[in-house]
């Protein structure tokens, strides 16, 4: 309350122009900007303004991204989401806050996170095909309409999330797939059918792919965001080498809305020894692949979209009984991956620098029954404004009849 008096007092006494207003307010953080929602109307909605919002990410592109870290069961049928924090990505990593996690399911058991995006995290269930968007730094989230095809038959489906840098409006987009296990081996996977959801109309339409024989991978296939394309490690189900099929990384565009395929690099013989991950190394799309004698390796793509740009960057050999799994790339340009403990049969945290050929252990240790995984974040204002703000009523379409429901943890972001 003293922060929120001497705020008003502020406001009282000095009348400053509307641009420099918004200059200096750009460049603080969330946390402060929402005190200052409570100092007057004007500011409150200027703070609030689709304007605001995108001029204070422009204005805090460049300072550091906390990571953010993601703990769930890694049992086949157990997905849950178990412990969820914010890390400082800087030498230390130190933990910048504990997150509590939305409810939007009952129980909250099969909750993956998809993606995230200018401060938006995606988060889907496994069995009852919900969506949900969440800013934890607003300590808000808004479940979103049902797909308007759930098919019963789907063995599992993917969820790619991101923004149209064109219209900057955030998409989510849902590949459905079954596939047919013979012998225990996987024959044949299928993709039934894509649909996307715009933020701007509150909507699920479908998307017409026609005969497109690219498929992703079965498991933990975490979606990368990159240029407005979230890409996924896949293979063409219809061309077989082998043991296996031939390796290609499935790409869905968010400014056309269509699907597309990039070239997987060299490494990749056949999906049987398609053990990749793809990550951002600076500015390029980038994979980590396991060879054969457990160094992983990571290749770049110098050039997006071009094949033979595709170049080995780096090896990183941390010995048979410690295989790593990577994760992603501090802005540093260390790698960060688990390295796994046999004293207590888990893994931990550690950043590789290839420089250095270094290792540092972070003392944040990864049970064996738990995943990690990580996910650049930006504290950012979206969804700050009620959802009748981010589309008129009329203009929701919820195909399953489910209505677009908004979850404000906090009493702060209940101001209308």
């Amino acid at each position: 309350m003293e922060k929120e008096t001497k705020l008003k007092q502020m406001t009282l006494n000095y009348h400053l122009p509307a641009e420099l207003l918004t200059e200096i307010l750009s460049r603080l953080p969330v946390k402060t900007l929402l005190l200052c929602t409570s100092v007057s109307k004007s500011w409150y909605s200027l703070i609030t303004s689709p304007f605001f919002i995108t001029t204070h990410q422009l204005n805090n592109r460049n300072n550091p991204a906390p990571l953010l870290l993601l703990r769930y069961h890694g049992k086949m049928y157990d997905h849950s989401l178990r412990y969820c924090s914010l890390h400082y990505d800087i030498d230390t990593f130190e933990e910048f806050v504990e997150l509590d996690l939305p409810h939007i399911t009952k129980e909250n058991r099969y909750i993956r996170i998809a993606g995230t995006c200018n401060g938006l995290v995606c988060l889907y269930d496994l069995n009852e095909y919900i969506v949900a968007l969440w800013n934890p730094s607003l300590k808000k989230s808004i479940i979103l309409p049902k797909p308007c095809a759930v098919r019963k038959s789907c063995d599992f489906y993917h969820i790619g999330f991101g923004i149209d840098p064109i219209s900057n409006d955030y998409k989510i987009v849902r590949l459905a797939n079954t596939y047919l296990i013979l012998d225990g081996v996987l024959e044949l996977l299928t993709l039934l059918e894509v649909e996307l959801f715009e933020l701007s109309t509150g909507s699920w339409r479908n998307i017409n792919v026609g005969d497109y024989p690219y498929v992703i991978s079965p498991g933990n296939n975490q979606p990368v965001l990159f240029n407005g394309v979230v890409h996924w490690a896949g293979y063409n189900q219809k061309y077989k080498v082998g043991s296996g099929f031939h390796p290609f990384i499935v790409s869905f565009d968010m400014r056309n809305d269509t699907l597309g395929v990039v070239m997987a690099p060299p490494c990749a013989q056949n999906s049987q020894d398609w053990c990749a991950c793809i990550i951002l190394f600076g500015e390029s799309l980038s994979i980590f692949h396991r060879d054969v004698d457990h160094s992983c390796c990571l290749w770049v793509m110098k050039e997006y979209g071009v094949g033979s740009s595709w170049m080995k960057q780096l090896t990183i050999d941390l010995g048979k009984r410690s295989v790593g799994r990577p994760l992603c790339c501090s802005k540093n340009g260390d790698i960060l991956l688990e390295k796994r403990n046999w004293d207590y049969l888990g893994r931990d945290l550690v950043s590789y620098d290839p420089k250095t050929k270094l290792i540092k252990n972070f003392e944040i240790h990864v049970p064996a029954s738990l995943y990690l995984d990580t996910y650049e974040y930006k504290e950012s204002l979206v969804l700050t404004k009620s959802l009748n703000d981010l589309w008129r009523k009329e203009n929701v379409v919820a195909c399953q009849g489910t209505p677009v429901l908004p979850r404000e943890d906090d009493e702060v972001n209940k101001k209308n």
